[in-house]
Parts: C-alpha cells; sequence; structure tokens
C-alpha cells in the first residue's frame, strides 16, 4: 500500500516538473487551500438492517489540503483529505454483534492531476486517486452494497486529445484499477479499461461523441473474471445557463467461467446541468443537476451482477450571499441477473431491490472561509428478498473551514 501511494506521488511529481518546468519557465500562479472539517453525525439504523436496528454516532475529524500551479500551457494540482471517523452506540449493543467502535479508522483521499499542451491541437494528461474507505460507493457508481469493509481504491488513468481541425477530435485514455481490500479473505479485484472518443462539432456549442470501451476486471479468488464493450453516441449541447447530455448504447459482457453465459444491454444516459451566473463560475447563486441512465454495475463480487436505472437530482440556491440551500435525491433500481433468493412468501425468485435516498442540507457561511451546515436525510431499499430491505434516517451537523492561499 504504501509503495503504491509513494509510486502516485513520483508519477505526479515528474508530470508536474515536466508540464511546469518543460518550457523554462517557473509556475505563473499557485494556490494552496489548507482544509478542515469536523463533523458529527447520528444514524438511527446505522448498519441498515432489516429487523434489528442500531442507533450510532460518527465523530469526523478531516484536515486536508488543495494545491494547484498553472502556466501558459500546464496545469497541475494535488488533493489530499484525511477522513478519521469515530463511532459510537448509543443503545445496547445486542448479543453476539460487535461494538461500532471496531469499524473505528482514518482513511484518506488523494487525488492529483496534470495537463499539458504543447501545441494548440495537442493535449496530454496524467490522472492518480488514491482512495482508503469503508464506503462501497467508490467502487462502483452503482453500487448496491451495505458492506462496511475496509478497502483501498487506486486509479491510474494517462490520456491524450488531439484536435485535427475545428470540426474533427479524439481521445484516447487508458485506466488501471486496482480494489485492494483490508481482509485477507475477501477478494480483490483490477481493470484494465482502454476508452476511444470521436468527436465532431456540430456548431453553436453542440457536439457528437462516439465513445468505445474496452475493459477486463479480474478478481484474486472465486469470481469469474470477464471482459466488457461497450459502444455509445452521445450527443452533447452547451447554452448559456444550461448543459444538456443524451447519449445510447450496447454493452456486452463475457465471462471466462464457460458456465456463466454471457450478458447484454442497451445503456443510455441523459443528464442537464444548469447554474446562474453560468459555468465557469465556481460559485453560482442556483444550480441544478439531474442524470436518468441505466447500465451494468461493474463490481461484481459472487458474480452480483445487475441493471441498474439510476435517477440522481441535485438543487442547491445561495441565498442572502451567506446561507446555502442544498437538496439531493437518488433513486435506484436495480434487477439482477442470476442472483436468487427466498422472498418473505417462501419462494425462490431472482433479487431486485429499489433504493431511494433523499436529503437537505442549510449552510451558512460565517465568514468566506468558515461554513457550518445542518443536513436531514433518509436512504431506504425495499427488496423483494427477505432480509435485505432497511430504511435509515440521518442527522448530521458539519463545520467547514478553508482558506485560500494564492500567489502570482
Amino acid at each position: 500500500m504504501l509503495s503504491s501511494r509513494r509510486h502516485g506521488w513520483v508519477l505526479f511529481i515528474t508530470l508536474l516538473s515536466l508540464t511546469l518546468s518543460g518550457t523554462g519557465l517557473a509556475a505563473e500562479k499557485i494556490t494552496v487551500t489548507p482544509r478542515l472539517g469536523l463533523g458529527w453525525q447520528v444514524d438511527d439504523n446505522f448498519f441498515k438492517a432489516e429487523a434489528i436496528t442500531r442507533e450510532v454516532t460518527t465523530l469526523l475529524f478531516q484536515p486536508g489540503v488543495d494545491i494547484r500551479a498553472e502556466t501558459a500551457k500546464a496545469l497541475g494540482s494535488a488533493s489530499l483529505t484525511l477522513n478519521n471517523y469515530t463511532y459510537s452506540d448509543v443503545d445496547p449493543v445486542p448479543p453476539g454483534e460487535q461494538p461500532a467502535d471496531q469499524d473505528n479508522y482514518t482513511g484518506y483521499a488523494l487525488t492529483l492531476k496534470g495537463r499539458y499542451r504543447p501545441s494548440p491541437r495537442l493535449l496530454g494528461g496524467l490522472e492518480y486517486s488514491d482512495f482508503n474507505t469503508r464506503d462501497p460507493a467508490q467502487s462502483d457508481v452503482y453500487s448496491n452494497s451495505i458492506s462496511r469493509d475496509e478497502y483501498t481504491i487506486r486509479r491510474v488513468t494517462p490520456q491524450v486529445f488531439y484536435e485535427f481541425d475545428p470540426k474533427f477530435s479524439m481521445g484516447l485514455k487508458y485506466r488501471y484499477t486496482d480494489t485492494d481490500y483490508d481482509l485477507a479473505a475477501a477478494e480483490d479485484s483490477t481493470e484494465h479499461r482502454v476508452i476511444f472518443d470521436l468527436l465532431y462539432s456540430l456548431g453553436r456549442q453542440a457536439s457528437l461523441d462516439l465513445e468505445y470501451q474496452h475493459w477486463n476486471r479480474d478478481y484474486s479468488l472465486r469470481t469469474s473474471d470477464y471482459s466488457s464493450d461497450q459502444l455509445n453516441l452521445i450527443f452533447r449541447k452547451e447554452f448559456r445557463y444550461l448543459s444538456l447530455e443524451a447519449g445510447g448504447g450496447y454493452q456486452d459482457r463475457s465471462f471466462d467461467k464457460q458456465t456463466i453465459e454471457g450478458i447484454d444491454l442497451f445503456t443510455y444516459r441523459v443528464a442537464a446541468i444548469g447554474q446562474n451566473p453560468p459555468a465557469p463560475d465556481p460559485t453560482p447563486r442556483s444550480y441544478i443537476a439531474f442524470a436518468f441512465e441505466q447500465n451494468f454495475n461493474d463490481q461484481g463480487l459472487g458474480e452480483k451482477y445487475f441493471v441498474a436505472r439510476r435517477l440522481s437530482v441535485t438543487a442547491r440556491r445561495l441565498f442572502q450571499e451567506k446561507i446555502i440551500g442544498t437538496i439531493e435525491l437518488f433513486h435506484q433500481i436495480s434487477d439482477y441477473e442470476t442472483t436468487t433468493g427466498l422472498t418473505p412468501a417462501g419462494t425462490i425468485e431472482l433479487r431486485q431491490d429499489e433504493t431511494l435516498g433523499i436529503s437537505g442540507s442549510l449552510g451558512y457561511m460565517i465568514t468566506d472561509w468558515v461554513t457550518f451546515s445542518l443536513t436531514a436525510g433518509s436512504e431506504q431499499r425495499d427488496s423483494n428478498l427477505a432480509g435485505l430491505s432497511y430504511d435509515n434516517t440521518y442527522f448530521i451537523a458539519k463545520a467547514d473551514l478553508s482558506y485560500r492561499l494564492r500567489r502570482e
């Protein structure tokens, strides 16, 4: 683990050195932003159980720093956050179950990015991320897991983008992903993914993107390795206050185990982002994002693959230059391909889950660099199989400190 993090910093420092000094120039603009987050949370069903619920409180300590450096042709950035979680049971621990504080841990989130434009038509880049967490969503955007196993996930993504002329351009990425669980008995995985984009400009801020992806995922134990191919055609349109995206395609997935049949799916995604003042303003007074999509999950330990149909909405509004109101919602239906189980009626059926999450928060900017917020939310899952449904309500109080230091 330490070796991988060291390699990540070496990659970033090498790229940053090339980009910032390759033209013989020092960084023209450097921004350093120290951060600190302090939070308290209570969940009335922390372990997301159907029958025996447990109320647990969480104390969160989050120091971090963001660094950004620019020249006329290059950009480099780094972000590091330490996440210290301390859990406490509110009620007595039921016999045979472990106390919540046995899950106490300090995770981290490290991201490194570099961009270099040696000519007006050519752009190169490298990204590295390294997360240590108990959140299953970091391993798969469509994750339906409630596991609290600690793991580390690392991604390395070199990329190149070339503009042939004002109408045609091409992008190529390679992404390596390594997922490593702390438990020796847990199953790790690696993924190699190639992403190719051929873009055509339609004029008036509109474009078509023909995107092809091929990837292989290899598991360390009993889960079958697989290969996937996915082809999408995506339309994008930029207005002054609104960005639109609509696309669809096809994915085919085949497994190394001959006893497992391949699966395929029509994929789609419709999304919109609106804000005022318009992008690229980083602090709009009004902001809304919407996405509705369908695809397979990627991380399927024990061949637990499903079709995910997911709706997500985020709306944010700044009032009186001081008060920030935010509403977030997601709704996901997970239709499993081969996973079966016992229903409450005693029959055997393919698993199908419906998960709904909604939260609302109100933040107050005490100063330009200190914000206090209160959040209330709930997440519930309704499954056709016995023992898999749950309902969790939570409340969060949090203070965030962020102070930007800048040199130009």
